[in-house]
Parts: C-alpha cells; sequence; structure tokens
C-alpha cells in the first residue's frame, strides 16, 4: 500500500545517504557511541579499550567506534538506575502516565524507522527487509505490556476467614540489568526493557557491541519522549566485564539474559553468589524441525517460512531455527533431494541493502568470530561422516573476500555424536535425518539438552499437535514458522532457559508478590 512504498522510499534514501557517506568521507572517523546514563550520552572512563565493528557485508568499512566501559562506568549506570527507583521517580508514578511517556517513545522509534532500519542493516548485515520488519517490534511489545499494565492488578481475600483481609499486591521488581544479544537486537530489547519499565522498573540494559548503534538511537527515543532520568541506562562492553559487573552486582534485583547455555549458566552462578536476584534467561537452541509422513513434498519446500527455519533467516543467526531435520523414511530421498535444489537457489545477498528476492534470501554473518566459528563446525561435519549435500563454503563479493557470507548449506547422514547434530552452529547449516515412525521422530527430537521451540510440517494438523504435544520445547510452529508475538510467551524447557518473555506471564516475571493481612 501507499504508506508501506512510502516507509520503503525513506528506508532508501537513509541508506543511501549512510552508503554515500561511508563511501565518500571514508577517510574520516566512523561515528562513536558513548555510554547512556541518566539520560546523558558519557563517555566511558580515561583509557578504554577502543571497539571498531566492521560491516559484515564489507570488513574494509567501520559502521562505528565505542570505547568498552569500565567497572566504574557500569557502576555509574547500576548507581543511576538504583537512585530513580529508590526515589520513585517511575515506579511511583500513575500507570497512565508512565504509558502516556511510552506511547511518546513508540512514535520516536516510527518516527525514526527507516534510520534505524539502515543502521540495522549496516551493523548486522541482514537484509533490509527483514530490517525494515524487526523495528517495530519493539512498539509492539510495548503498546502490549501497556495495556497488561492497566490490568494487572493485585487482589483483595476475605474468603478463608471472614475476620481476616488479605491484600495481595504486585510490586515492581526493582532495578533490571538486561543483557541483550547481537542477532535480533531491536526485538530482544523490547522484550526486556517493554515489560520491565511497564512494570515501573528501572533498568540498565548492556546491548552487543556489534549492535550497539541501534540501541542508541533507541535510548534516545525514550529520553527525548520525557523518560525520567535513570529510568534507562545503557552500558557497552565485553561480556564477561560488562555483563558480569551487572550479574553480581549488590544492587541489581533482577537479571534477564539473552544468549548461550553456557553464558546463561555464568549469570545464574553470579546471580545467586552475590544478592541471590531473580533470573530470568533465554539460552541456546538446536532445535528439531519434523516432516511428517503426510506432508506435501512441494507445498512445504516450496513455502518461505519453511525455509527461513531451516536455518536460512538470518543466515541462520536465530536460536529457535529448526536446523535438525527429520524426514519420514519413505519421502527423504525425494523431500532432501527437493530441498537441496531449494538451497542452491536461495539468494546470498553480497549487498544486504537491496532486499532483492525478499524472502527467498539472506545476508551475512554479523561478525568475525562468529563466521570463524560456523567454518569450523561445518568442517568437523565433513570429518566425522556427514554427506555434505550443498554449500559449505565461504562466498565472496565483486570478486573480493571481504564480505561475511556463507553459503546455505546442508549435511545429510548426521548423526547424534557429531558436533553439527549437538551444537548450536547459529548459521546456515542443516543438518539432516530420517525416522521410521512417529515414536522415532519424537525421541531424535527430545534427545538432545536443548529444548527452545521446534517446528511441524504436514496435512494432518490433528496429527501434528498430538506431536507438538509430546515435544519438550517451549515454543511449537506447526505449518509455519516466525518470530513469537507479544502475545506468545517464549522460552525453553531444560538448558535453553529460565522463565518466559512476552504475553501477561512474562510480564510478571518482573513483579514481586507481597501478602499483607490485617
Amino acid at each position: 500500500n501507499a504508506e508501506y512504498m512510502g516507509y520503503q522510499r525513506r528506508v532508501f534514501f537513509f541508506f543511501f545517504f549512510f552508503f554515500f557517506w561511508s563511501t565518500f568521507f571514508g577517510g574520516m572517523s566512523a561515528p562513536r557511541i558513548l555510554n547512556f546514563i541518566n539520560n546523558q550520552d558519557v563517555a566511558p572512563a580515561a583509557g578504554a579499550v577502543t571497539f571498531q565493528h566492521r560491516n559484515p557485508a564489507n570488513q574494509s568499512e567501520v559502521v562505528y567506534e565505542l570505547g568498552f566501559s569500565s567497572l566504574a562506568d557500569v557502576d555509574a549506570a547500576i548507581a543511576a538506575a538504583r537512585t530513580a527507583f529508590d526515589a520513585g521517580v517511575w515506579s511511583n508514578m500513575a500507570t497512565k502516565d508512565r504509558n502516556a511517556i511510552l506511547s511518546r517513545a513508540c512514535n520516536l522509534i516510527r518516527e525514526r524507522a527507516p534510520a534505524i532500519a539502515a543502521a540495522l542493516c549496516a551493523e548486522t548485515g541482514r537484509v533490509m527487509p527483514l530490517c525494515g520488519l524487526e523495528v517495530p517490534q519493539i512498539t509492539e511489545s510495548l503498546e502490549y505490556n501497556m495495556a497488561l499494565a492497566l490490568t494487572t492488578n493485585g487482589e483483595c481475600n476475605t474468603t478463608w476467614n471472614p475476620a481476616q483481609t488479605t491484600l495481595i499486591l504486585n510490586e515492581p521488581v526493582g532495578v533490571v540489568g538486561c543483557i541483550i544479544p547481537w542477532n535480533y537486537p531491536i526485538m530482544l530489547l523490547g522484550q526486556k526493557i517493554a515489560p520491565a519499565l511497564c512494570a515501573g522498573c528501572t533498568v540498565v540494559a548492556k546491548p552487543s557491541e556489534f549492535t550497539a548503534s541501534t540501541a542508541i538511537m533507541i535510548a534516545h527515543c525514550f529520553r527525548d519522549a520525557g523518560l525520567p532520568a535513570g529510568v534507562l541506562n545503557m552500558v557497552f562492553g565485553g561480556g564477561p566485564e560488562v555483563g558480569g559487573r551487572i550479574s553480581s552486582s549488590m544492587h541489581i534485583d533482577m537479571v534477564s539474559f539473552t544468549g548461550s547455555t553456557a553464558t546463561a549458566k555464568l549469570v545464574m552462578q553470579s546471580a545467586a553468589q552475590s544478592n541471590m536476584k531473580k533470573v530470568a534467561l533465554e539460552a541456546g537452541g538446536k532445535s528439531a524441525n519434523i516432516i511428517m509422513p503426510d506432508a506435501n513434498i512441494d507445498a512445504v519446500v516450496g513455502n518461505p517460512f519453511f525455509l527461513l527455519s531451516c536455518a536460512l533467516l538470518h543466515s541462520g543467526q536465530v536460536c529457535a531455527v529448526g536446523s535438525r531435520l527429520f524426514v519420514h523414511e519413505s519421502i527423504k530421498d525425494e523431500f532432501f533431494a527437493k530441498l537441496t535444489q531449494a538451497f542452491r537457489n536461495f539468494h546470498v545477498l553480497t549487498h544486504p541493502a537491496s532486499g532483492e528476492g525478499f524472502p527467498f534470501c539472506t545476508g551475512a554473518i554479523t561478525f568475525r568470530g562468529q563466521f570463524d566459528k560456523i567454518m569450523e563446525l561445518i568442517e568437523s561435519g565433513k570429518s566425522q561422516g556427514a554427506t555434505l549435500a550443498c554449500g559449505g563454503e565461504r562466498l565472496v563479493a565483486d570478486g573480493k573476500d571481504q564480505g561475511l557470507f556463507v553459503a546455505p548449506t546442508i549435511f545429510t547422514n548426521v548423526t547424534p555424536e557429531m558436533r553439527i547434530y549437538k551444537e548450536e552452529i547459529f548459521g546456515p547449516v542443516m543438518c539432516c535425518s530420517s525416522y521410521k515412525d512417529i515414536d522415532e521422530a519424537v525421541r531424535l527430537a527430545n534427545a538432545t539438552e536443548f529444548g527452545l521451540a521446534a517446528m511441524i510440517w504436514g496435512t494432518d494438523v490433528g496429527q501434528a499437535l498430538n506431536v507438538a504435544k509430546r515435544l519438550q520445547a517451549g515454543f511449537v510452529a506447526i505449518n509455519g514458522f516466525g518470530a513469537p508475538g507479544p502475545h506468545q510467551p517464549f522460552g525453553g524447557y531444560k538448558q535453553s532457559g529460565l522463565g518466559r518473555e512476552n504475553g501477561r506471564v512474562g510480564f510478571m516475571e518482573y513483579f514481586e508478590t507481597k501478602t499483607i493481612s490485617f
């Protein structure tokens, strides 16, 4: 429609401006991202390590610089959040007044969405249409949680003992540390700070150093909307130092974390050993993608949502992708052949801003360390005996290897002892196996330390629903795939995390329950 086309034109303008500037003024200094404390952009302490984030699609280009925060910088952000919470400037404000400020922030994010999407494309290497789709997800989270804040009531109970009145109150948990990864930085920032702010908490956020430019743009929207100083703070730096300080601080009441299982365990340990703070953890995944015996092969393989679920969305840098594919043995040969052809036809855009061929396209790997990990795991698949059906190599752009691009990759004959079967690759790599009957499919799907998500594809929805109920996964999609909406609780079983984000259950993570009896 006209509104969407207008939005696309604004995105193009902002990205064109960014490209023009970086091309013709490349010798000038890259933008420098500062911490955000007490509504001010604050430089880190003297002597801070300077980090340069390079464009994933062109590693010769520096997107921005930032100075890594010292422990003193992190402590200053925590102190600002603690002071704001204890003073009640946000927690004691009427819900309708908090919502008015947050509504203004939503409007500012929408106004600045084209610039934010262009920055997201540059810092992540993701294709532009996906960047444009992610920005509204933070406003959706805010508006959903604003509505919950108006309808989350306490209780007054006299039924147990008529001579006694019991009040049950929901009170904001306090200062919340939010540790956000780089793969979906705006959506995941929203899933944490939206319920925290709507509950009346104050926040110290640690966005990834790889997605700092969009994070600071979002912070400025809140500041310009009138959010009181100290309510939202951001610090940037390495995970062990900055994230570790947040997790172990005696002045933070809760940590909400998204990232790897190994890091989630460290966060949990630090939280317990300090002040036994509350934690909400969304950790790793190695999700199953089950093709039922009655599946329409052409319909499934031709479905862009299926292909995206096969570790092609954002080049597989998504915790919930179904990178372990299980196909019934009666259709496996035809299915694997057609899937392999679909992977070969899937576009890897070495110029992600074009969005050409969307949704049958993907972009770059966000940073060198992740790229190297993917290539190392691909080599392990080869050496451990899996059959490489397609891909497995680095792609070059314009005859140069300056971009971090990995060809969509399929391994068949993958067995449970192989690393590519067990480990979260976080890249465009699909591991394919077959099964004899539904019981074996369920057993294989559940035979993992993770339990984040699963996908099921078939024509008999009733049978698929029965399978879904047997899977040890927090989020199961039948004949579809996509980011959960703000109303859909999301989180994992087993070592994929603790607690849930989204929905009323996710909102209530940011409260303490108080009982008053008189």
